[in-house]
């Protein structure tokens, strides 16, 4: 399932840069013609207006597929995150392109890819949870910060919830999200193979 995502979410991205380069050639061509036919009228003014207004549209339909294709890549970046579950530390440097940095329990912090990661507790060899460094990071549309009851909203019912501890089943793993009891305010997010 996450490979056929990755194959729409490219797909897709492929069409994206296809439609825009199409739109900026018409843009451009349009712009020559209404240059040339404006100089032979002596109005330059108009012509620079007219090369202004059609960059601005470019600017705008790139900057909107921009963030629509944002928005559509969040979940595959979910699923790869899942997808480090089970992986040894020799597949996650070869996956992740990067040598990670020991922190605290064992684990390993991967900072490019904004993650932290613990092994098994039987044998220390296969990725067992995995924390999430970035605030911005988005599912289904709920990010770090908002309340637990968003959570709650998007993801349903809790597997468990203690203590500022509440644990989604999500697809074949958990999401450990961490909130304030007080304030229910979120700040956490672990990947879980296995629950607790």
């Amino acid at each position: 399932m996450r490979k056929t995502m990755g194959i729409k979410s490219k797909k897709r991205s492929g069409k994206l840069v296809a439609a825009l380069l199409l739109f900026s050639i018409l843009a451009i061509s349009g712009c020559s013609l209404q240059q040339k036919d404006r100089i032979d009228g002596n109005t330059q003014a108009s012509t620079e207006a007219v090369k202004e207004s059609s960059t601005a549209a470019v600017t705008e339909t790139v900057t909107e597929t921009a963030t629509e294709t944002a928005t559509e890549t969040e979940p595959a970046l979910l699923d790869r995150y899942i997808g480090l579950l089970g992986l040894t530390k020799e597949e996650l440097v070869k996956t992740l392109g990067e040598e990670p940095e020991k922190t605290d329990e064992g684990g390993l912090e991967f900072k490019k890819a904004g993650i932290r990661i613990w092994f098994d507790q039987t044998n220390y060899k296969t990725v067992e949870q995995i924390f999430v460094m970035d605030p911005y990071f988005d599912i289904q549309g709920v990010k770090l910060g908002e309340k637990i009851s968003r959570f709650k909203e998007v993801l349903k019912d809790p597997v468990s919830d203690r203590n500022g501890d509440a644990h989604f089943k999500y697809n074949n793993v958990f999401l450990s999200i961490n909130y304030d009891t007080k304030t229910q305010d979120t700040y956490g997010l672990y990947l879980l193979k296995n629950d607790f």
